[in-house]
């Protein structure tokens, strides 16, 4: 009888000293955690098990509003003083190493995307001169990168194109010298300005409209301005921040045609 009980209790102990676990923390509190892919609890929590020493357990932390986090927690961290005192009871010394005693996550929040009613709104015009009203113009994209937008170049340029003929003859994009040298934009990946007006020059207009959309940090960007082919000279240009295209066009033709 004594000899089956103390055998009992030897297997017990035995199998208790196999096991090792790790107090797993987080902030903020609270999140959800999952060993191998089994929900466990939420942090605070002590997780145990019989893995054989070197053995990694895969951990998922989860909190709402915050990034998760997938980790791996290896068991190799320090001695596993139970199996060791164990081991003259036949206790493999596999499970000799342990989980570390504890491990602390940060939790990072999910960054939150401007929405377009918070996102400022800005244009800014400047006219220098009206001269030019109702003559032949080109209009060329230099950069096309808006945000979060699928648009041609084309597109680009056909867009403004159209709201302009309310106050000047827009010109075929064809008739630019400089759509033959379409292979350099490539690899530079935007139009040389000056190269742009000699072209608009010899192509016979009176100006070019540079039309430029790109994404900073997350805002958009456009800017169109008017240069005078013969002389060079800006005659207007409007700049705009998170705007709709549609609406910076209408802002400019108001202020060409007070």
């Amino acid at each position: 009888m004594c000899r089956t009980l103390f055998a009992l209790l030897s297997l017990m102990f035995v199998l208790v000293s196999c096991a090792s676990g790790v107090k797993i923390s987080s902030f903020p509190k609270g999140a959800d955690v999952f060993a191998d892919g089994v929900y466990v609890g939420q942090t605070p929590m002590r997780y145990q098990d019989a893995k054989v020493s070197g053995e990694s357990l895969e951990v998922v932390l989860e909190h709402e509003g915050h990034m998760p986090i997938q980790t791996e927690i290896t068991k190799d961290a320090r001695l596993n003083v139970k199996a060791l005192i164990a081991s003259p009871l036949v206790v493999p010394l596999i499970w000799i190493l342990a989980y570390p005693r504890k491990r602390h996550f940060h939790m990072k929040p999910i960054p939150k995307l401007p929405s377009r009613e918070s996102t400022s709104r800005r244009m800014l015009m400047e006219v220098q001169s009206t001269s030019a009203l109702g003559q032949g113009i080109h209009v060329v994209a230099l950069h096309n990168e808006p945000c979060g937008v699928v648009r041609s170049d084309a597109m680009l340029e056909t867009t403004v194109g159209i709201h302009l003929m309310q106050a000047y003859q827009v010109l075929q994009r064809r008739g630019l010298p400089v759509v033959s040298d379409e292979s350099r934009r490539h690899l530079s990946g935007a139009h040389d300005e000056a190269s742009v007006v000699r072209a608009g020059k010899l192509a016979g207009a009176k100006g070019v409209v540079l039309v430029s959309a790109t994404c900073r940090e997350g805002n958009e960007l456009v800017s169109l301005k008017m240069v005078d082919s013969e002389t060079g000279a800006l005659h207007w240009a409007m700049v705009a921040e998170n705007e709709p295209l549609e609406e910076v066009m209408q802002a400019t033709l108001k202020r060409l045609h007070p």
